[in-house]
């Protein structure tokens, strides 16, 4: 009786390094669901562009805004956007762009 627990606990403990893990996906992790369309560039304080991860596959541009507490995502096609990433406009100066 004491020879076939020792062995059913052997081949046990044998068979459990024979068991791999997968990962399990957790689907989109994406800061921003939503992107809006329209911003008050003026009241704008910084904008934070985060790149393509290994957890979203696009690139999130957030702005912070002076009267506004939370962050709000921002489409990158806005012109408003364009211009300030050029840095050509001297009225923009104000606005940290802060790249992650």
């Amino acid at each position: 009786m004491d020879c076939k627990c020792v062995v059913i606990i052997c081949v046990f403990l044998l068979s459990a390094t024979l068991v791999e893990g997968y990962a399990v996906p957790r689907g989109n992790r994406c800061s921003c669901k939503k992107n809006s369309s329209k911003i008050n560039i003026m009241a704008m304080e910084k904008l934070e562009i985060h790149p393509r991860s290994s957890t979203c596959e696009r690139v999130e541009y957030i702005a912070t805004f002076k009267n506004v507490p939370v962050p709000i995502c921002v489409n990158a096609d806005l012109l408003e956007i364009k211009v300030l990433l050029t840095g050509k406009n001297r009225h923009l100066k104000h606005i940290k762009v802060i790249r992650h």
